[in-house]
This record gives C-alpha cells, structure tokens and sequence, in this order.
C-alpha cells in the first residue's frame, strides 16, 4: 500500500511499506515497527475528511499528514531518515501555518 504523506514543490511524496521495509519515493528509509495496518489507519483518516474545493480542505488534511509524519519520526532510525521526515513535515507544517496565516509573510 502506498500513501501520499506531503506534496513538495508540486509532487507527491509517497511511503510504501514492501516486505516489512518503508520506501520513501522508492528510496528504502529505517523506520522501524512501521506496518500495513498503519499506513490503513492513516489513509482512512485522510479519506474520511470530507473533500472540499475549500483551501481549508487541504490544511486540514496536511494537519493529519503532519501528525503521521510525527508518529514516522519517533520510529525513524539515523540521522538521515530523521533529516528526511523533518525536511518533509516542514513542508506541510508550513502550508497548514500559511492557510492559518501565521507565517510571518506579508502581503498587505
């Protein structure tokens, strides 16, 4: 099973679990204790939000991906994997801050 866990730069970044190893984008990561019915439980949390064209739609579902990704980082193994899911719940931590409007950018 594969799940979207961000969108970066307009792509989707996708994690697999193939033979009991997480592949991030096809790149195998250490995250350990990490099974199917994880990624399950997380996709239907993310499907059972209501779609809507609303922005407020994806900031809420960004808000579910970044809790997942925080549950990854506390069974993440090595400073590379840790670097990697930090990098990607800084993408969508931001974009749930930017719908919030807390991201200290000024447009007015």
């Amino acid at each position: 099973m594969k799940v979207c866990i961000a969108y970066m730069h307009g792509k989707p970044v996708m994690l697999e679990l193939r033979d009991d190893i997480a592949y991030i984008n096809d790149q195998p990561e250490p995250i350990k204790n990490l099974s199917p019915e994880m990624l399950q439980n997380f996709s239907a949390a993310v499907s059972a939000i209501p779609y809507s064209a609303d922005p407020g739609y994806d900031a809420l579902v960004n808000a579910k991906r970044a809790a997942f990704i925080v549950d990854l980082l506390a069974k993440a193994v090595g400073d590379e994997c840790v670097s990697r899911l930090t990098h990607i719940l800084d993408h969508v931590h931001y974009d749930v801050m930017e719908y919030l409007g807390e991201t200290g950018d000024s447009n007015a």
